[in-house]
């Protein structure tokens, strides 16, 4: 009996002498996932705000609206303000990898449409989403009969999908999520710089993206 006490006491020594060892090992792991977690849903978030902003971008482009002022914040996000149109953020970049996604002009229709990755951003009903909502010209929708709409975008398993229809439906983009403690990382933007500059014609704003750039008029 006394072999076995001596025994029992011995092992729970052990587990008394190596368990704060092993929880701290864990809760190392879990407050790096916590970190994690946060840097991603801050990212997500600040994705789908810049998107919006490209679309107010597009919007002002259609409804002769101009920019009245460009500076930066001090985290060194831009804020534009908007003769109409109230001031918009878009932020400048974070350590991480996301796929592309900006808007281009169809010389055709004179609309601005979302381009993912190259390519023209479709919806489920395989038509290319429009990205610049009414004109402010004749008060009616564009060539497809449809305003604008502003692409979500969210993170599953570590890889980066797409919404055009408010979160109906999401598309898978083939891009991973990198940076943060991940390798490959770059600057996540939809726009990756602003370049404010003077011609004969009157003043720009320049919003230069990964595949083109597109300017806006800045108020004399």
């Amino acid at each position: 009996m006394k072999t076995i006490k001596t025994f029992l006491l011995a092992g729970m020594t052990a587990i008394l002498l190596t368990t704060p060892t092993s929880c701290t090992d864990y809760q190392d792991e879990i407050d790096a996932l916590d970190v994690r977690v946060t840097y991603l849903e801050s990212l997500v978030k600040d994705v789908n705000s810049d998107l919006a902003a490209l679309k107010t971008i597009t919007d002002a482009l259609k409804n002769a609206d101009y920019i009245t002022n460009v500076s930066q914040n001090p985290a060194g996000d831009w804020v534009i303000n908007f003769y109409k149109h109230g001031p918009i953020v878009i932020h400048n970049g974070q350590d991480a990898s996301m796929p592309n996604i900006a808007v281009e002009q169809d010389p055709t229709d004179g609309n601005y449409y979302w381009k993912l990755n190259g390519d023209w951003l479709t919806g489920p009903d395989g038509q290319r989403v429009k990205a610049n909502g009414k004109d402010g010209k004749d008060g009616t929708d564009g060539a497809n009969g449809k305003d604008g709409i502003t692409p979500q975008v969210r993170i599953v398993d570590g890889q980066w999908e797409v919404s055009t229809d408010g979160g109906a439906t999401w598309i898978k983009t083939g891009t991973s999520v990198q940076g943060k403690d991940g390798k490959d990382g770059k600057n996540a933007n939809t726009i990756v710089d602003v370049r404010t500059y003077w011609t004969e014609e009157g003043g720009y704003v320049e919003f230069i993206t990964d595949s083109g750039s597109f300017r806006v008029p800045l108020q004399s």
